[in-house]
């Protein structure tokens, strides 16, 4: 039996783990990447930007580890073609005839349609290479803005701040983190994050960048600020590129069922590029789940991933920030508020359950509101 994945990532490497458990001593597992690193942790990813940690220093396993488990580990070699009715993938160098293929290739950046954006330094951090790029660039330069203020857009913003620059963050909506907070949390995180030597504006429209070969300026609809360096963090759409002209069902991802099966039966797909029950998470914690699925059901097993409730409980700019559960965004449910004055803490209630909860700061209590939740 020859597995192939397509991506080294989270989801790719997972599956990998699990297909290992239960192969034969004759099956063949080979991993095909894009990039020149093996398996790093690419949330940590942002914090090389601060000058504080290398991409060695987050390489979780090294070629040496693919190498004694007896897995192929294709490094810099991009797949860009499936074969479904011959059972092969192509890559630019060689073609490859698979039993059992998993789809792993992530996601890539949205760059919303800015004038200007082909500019020299302007940037989006996915992987390895960007963060060189960034890294090239920052060494001289003393201003940067990022725009777009959500979870990544706030930790690159930190970390330039970090390694000496002048940082500026951009987001569009009223208050920071829309999506995982209310108008009052996202206010205090604001607050606090311009305490940590970072401007943020909200209600920013980005129009465009400006600059002779390299940028020297943002424009927004009302004005412009001068940067040496701009970073656009405004979200991810998946690799379905690879797919989109095979015989696949794609929508905004690959569609697959909770097998984590295409509509190819030996054709799978996890992460950033699988669309499950019309979702595409884009956070590490699922693809995890969503490549062991994969790896177990492809190699014989049975079981099935049955979505994912979003939980982030993080350090945002060194702020501890927590969005769980439900957040009660369309106002039918119960909403408890325990604190709002340096630290906010609100819960959300159906009936007497606790059903999410949002915290900005500091909560003593912290550990067992989370551990009272249902979700």
């Amino acid at each position: 039996m020859d597995y192939l994945i397509v991506g080294a990532g989270a989801a790719g490497v997972s599956a990998a783990k699990e297909i290992l458990k239960n192969k034969n001593d004759d099956d063949q597992i080979s991993i095909f990447t894009d990039e020149a690193y093996p398996f790093y942790y690419r949330p940590r990813l942002i914090e090389c930007l601060s000058g504080e940690v290398e991409v060695e220093d987050i390489i979780i396993h090294d070629q040496k580890w693919f190498r004694d488990r007896g897995i192929s580990l294709h490094l810099e070699e991009k797949i860009v073609e499936i074969d479904s009715s011959n059972k092969v993938i192509k890559s630019e160098k060689a073609s490859y005839k698979y039993d059992k293929l998993l789809l792993a290739n992530g996601s890539h950046p949205f760059v919303p349609p800015f004038s200007g954006v082909e500019l020299d330094n302007i940037f989006t951090l996915k992987n390895a290479e960007d963060l060189k790029n960034i890294n090239q660039a920052a060494k001289k330069a003393k201003t940067a803005v990022v725009v777009g203020g959500g979870l990544l857009g706030l930790e690159i913003a930190y970390n330039l701040a970090k390694a000496g620059l002048k940082t500026t963050v951009l987001e569009v909506a009223p208050y920071l983190l829309p999506m995982q907070l209310d108008k009052k949390a996202g206010k205090l995180l604001k607050q606090k994050i311009e305490n940590e030597n970072l401007d943020v504006i909200c209600s920013a429209k980005t129009v465009g960048f400006a600059g002779l070969n390299k940028v020297n300026k943002l424009i927004l609809e009302n004005d412009q600020l001068s940067c040496d360096i701009a970073l656009i963090s405004t979200g991810i759409r998946s690799n379905i590129s690879l797919a989109e002209d095979s015989d696949l069902e794609i929508n905004r991802g690959i569609k697959v069922d909770k097998q984590m099966q295409s509509c190819e039966k030996d054709i799978f797909a996890a992460g950033d590029i699988a669309e499950h029950n019309d979702k595409i998470y884009g956070i590490w914690p699922p693809s995890i789940q969503q490549g062991q699925v994969a790896g177990a059901v492809m190699s014989g097993q049975e079981t099935s991933f049955e979505g994912y409730i979003p939980t982030h409980k993080l350090k945002v700019a060194g702020i501890n920030v927590v969005s769980i559960g439900e957040l009660n965004k369309e106002g039918d449910y119960q909403s408890e508020v325990l604190l709002d004055d340096d630290s906010y803490v609100k819960v959300i209630k159906d009936g007497d359950s606790k059903i999410g909860a949002i915290i900005v700061g500091h909560y003593e209590a912290e550990n067992e509101l989370l551990a009272e939740i249902k979700r």
